[in-house]
C-alpha cells in the first residue's frame, strides 16, 4: 500500500497538481477507515455508493460514538514523508457519515450527526498535530438533504474549530447545490468545493457567491473515461471567472478518481495540469 501510495503521489506531482492526496490506496470507501476505528460503530452490509456502480459497507451505530485513536493520521504522515508538495487530508463530513449510516443507538438524526462531529473534530485535531495544512471535509450527502443545512453549520463548526490555521475545504459533489442556495457559501471553512460536471447548474449558484469566496471547481469528470479537451475546460474556467476572482479559484476533478482505471485517472490529472498551465493557474 505504501509503495502504491508513493507512486500515485509521484503521478500527481508529475501532472502538475499543486496540492496532492495520498490516493486512498488503503480505503475501501470514504467511511470505512473511520467506521472501523470508532467505538460504537459496526460495519454493515453493502449498499450502492450514491448513483455509482460501486458499493460501500454501511456503518451501523450500535452504541455511543467515541474516539479510539486516529483513523487517517498514519496514512497522512506517510504521504507527507514521500511527497514534495503539500498533502491534503480528507475526512467524511458529519452529515454525510450519518446519512449513509444506520442509527440504532441515538435514534435521533441531530444527536447522531453531532456525535459524529465530536469524533471528527478529534481526528482533525490529530491531523493538524501531524502537520496537515490542508483538510477537506467531504459532504456529498448534504446535496440530497438541504434541510440539514443548519445542522451541518453546527456540526462542521465543531470540526473546523479544532483545525486552527489549516485551510479547510468543504467539498460537495455528485450533483448541484441549488437546494442549499447561497447559504452553501456560509458553511464554516475557507474553500467551497462544487461539482460542475454532475451539477452544471452550480455555475449559476457561483455567480451569486459573496465577494471573496474561495472556490474549488470540479471541472474534470471523475466518473467518465472520456478525456475533456483543453479548449472546453478553458472555456469553463472563463465562465467561472466571471464570478470568482482568479486568485480565489482552484481546479480539481469533480470527485475522487476511484471510479476510473488508474491510467485513465492519471490522464485526467495530466489534462487538469495542462489546462491549469494554459490559463495561468
Amino acid at each position: 500500500m505504501e509503495e502504491l501510495t508513493a507512486q500515485m503521489i509521484a503521478e500527481q506531482e508529475a501532472a502538475g497538481i499543486d496540492i496532492v492526496t495520498d490516493g486512498h490506496a488503503g480505503w475501501p470507501d470514504l467511511l470505512r477507515p473511520f467506521a472501523e476505528t470508532w467505538a460504537g460503530i459496526e460495519v454493515g452490509g453493502l449498499l450502492r455508493w450514491f448513483d455509482n456502480n460501486t458499493y460501500y459497507r454501511r456503518p451501523v451505530c450500535v452504541a455511543p460514538v467515541e474516539w479510539r485513536g486516529p483513523s487517517s493520521v498514519d496514512a497522512f504522515r506517510f504521504a507527507s514523508s514521500v511527497a514534495t508538495r503539500p498533502v491534503k487530508a480528507i475526512v467524511p463530513g458529519p452529515v454525510t457519515f450519518a446519512r449513509l449510516s444506520v442509527d440504532e443507538h441515538y435514534r435521533d438524526h441531530s444527536q447522531f450527526v453531532m456525535a459524529v462531529a465530536q469524533v471528527l473534530a478529534q481526528e482533525a485535531f490529530e491531523l493538524v498535530a501531524a502537520g496537515a495544512r490542508h483538510i477537506q471535509i467531504d459532504e456529498p450527502a448534504l446535496l440530497q438533504a438541504p434541510n440539514d443545512l443548519p445542522l451541518a453549520q453546527r456540526a462542521l463548526g465543531l470540526v473546523v474549530a479544532e483545525i486552527g490555521s489549516a485551510e479547510v475545504t468543504i467539498a460537495t459533489y455528485f450533483g448541484d447545490a441549488l437546494g442549499l442556495g447561497r447559504e452553501l457559501f456560509d458553511l464554516p471553512g475557507d474553500v467551497v468545493g462544487v461539482d460542475l460536471v454532475s451539477g452544471p447548474a452550480n455555475l449559476e449558484l457561483i455567480k451569486g457567491a459573496p465577494s471573496g469566496t474561495k472556490l474549488q471547481a470540479g471541472i474534470v469528470d471523475a466518473r467518465n473515461t472520456r478525456l475533456e479537451s483543453v479548449e472546453g475546460l478553458a472555456a469553463m474556467i472563463d465562465a467561472i471567472e466571471t464570478a470568482i476572482d482568479d486568485d480565489d479559484l482552484r481546479l480539481s476533478p469533480s470527485a475522487g478518481l476511484e471510479f476510473l482505471p488508474r491510467e485513465k485517472a492519471r490522464a485526467k490529472l495530466e489534462r487538469l495540469g495542462e489546462v491549469a498551465q494554459r490559463v495561468g493557474k
